[in-house]
């Protein structure tokens, strides 16, 4: 756990000893100074470079190496070698800020407030493929995003909406909760799940959804991924493995605030990022912690 200097967010897996961490300075966030410290680890070393504005989401794709980050008011960074452009989504402006950012199937989508979702093409426009349930009244909108395909889309969100795109169109489907749902994670086991407030985790597919009872654990939940075969979820204090019915807490190096929240797996391993600490591991048991606490920019 670092010292508080810097703040991370969110990560995307390139490789197993490559590995893109989206992060904020303490001291810039103190100055009101919008910004996004993009770390590179590789093979245990760390490198960084800026962005001049905050992003919420962070992807990679190869080749070339091209690293993705998402501003909560549209605006996308893309960085390949030293080139850097940006690409602006303009739903933003008028209906709210965007959530979350996924590569699927080879295409990013974005999802956010309102219902909002875009799908990026190859020239790098970014189209929205949700007008049709896009909502005018009140506040819904959709926190996370995932799929299998273009034609299997599943996004979450506000008041426990799951709806589901087959590409034309798309669908609200029957949910067992109203809580907010914050994190949905297509599987490769032919599954998706979904966690989100006060302990929720969500399984199925298409229109059946099945609460998993946790007894009574109630952790707002934001991080979920499957990985060797385990499910882990993760609240801001702590990471936990469901296995053969039962609820585990993972030994990441850390407890409490800060120590945990966003989950990713690739390439035969699994990060966990907090706000205050990094830790992966290679077997799901045996976590190594990554220090970093360089504020500098």
């Amino acid at each position: 756990m670092n010292s508080g200097s810097i703040t991370f967010a969110k990560c995307s897996i390139v490789r197993r000893d490559l590995v893109f961490i989206s992060a904020q300075v303490t001291e810039l966030n103190n100055r009101n100074v919008n910004h996004t410290k993009v770390l590179r680890w590789k093979a245990g070393a760390f490198a960084h470079f800026m962005i001049d504005s905050a992003t919420t989401a962070i992807s990679v794709t190869t080749p070339p190496l091209t690293v993705f980050s998402m501003g909560l008011d549209g605006d996308i960074h893309l960085f390949r070698g030293s080139t850097r452009t940006t690409e602006h989504i303009v739903g933003p402006n008028d209906s709210g800020l965007l959530c979350d950012m996924r590569l699927i199937a080879g295409s990013h989508y974005v999802a956010g407030m309102q219902r909002q979702v875009y799908r990026r093409h190859e020239d790098g426009g970014w189209h929205s493929i949700a007008d049709s349930i896009r909502n005018r009244e009140g506040i819904k909108g959709f926190h996370s995003i995932d799929g299998f395909s273009a034609t299997e889309l599943y996004a979450v969100g506000m008041d426990g909406e799951i709806w589901l795109f087959d590409g034309r169109h798309w669908q609200a489907l029957g949910s067992p909760t109203s809580m907010i749902l914050q994190n949905v994670h297509c599987s490769d086991d032919g599954n998706v799940y979904i966690v989100g407030q006060a302990g929720v985790v969500l399984v199925g597919r298409g229109d059946q959804w099945v609460p998993v009872n946790l007894n009574d654990f109630s952790e707002d939940l934001w991080g979920v991924t499957v990985f060797n075969g385990d499910l882990f979820i993760a609240s801001s204090k702590a990471v936990y493995r469901i296995a053969d019915g039962q609820l585990k807490k993972a030994n990441i190096g850390s407890d409490g605030a800060g120590s945990a929240s966003f989950l990713a797996s690739g390439d035969g391993v699994l990060w966990s990022v907090g706000s205050r600490h990094l830790a992966f591991t290679a077997d799901g048991v045996s976590w190594t912690v990554v220090d970093y606490d360089d504020a500098s920019y």
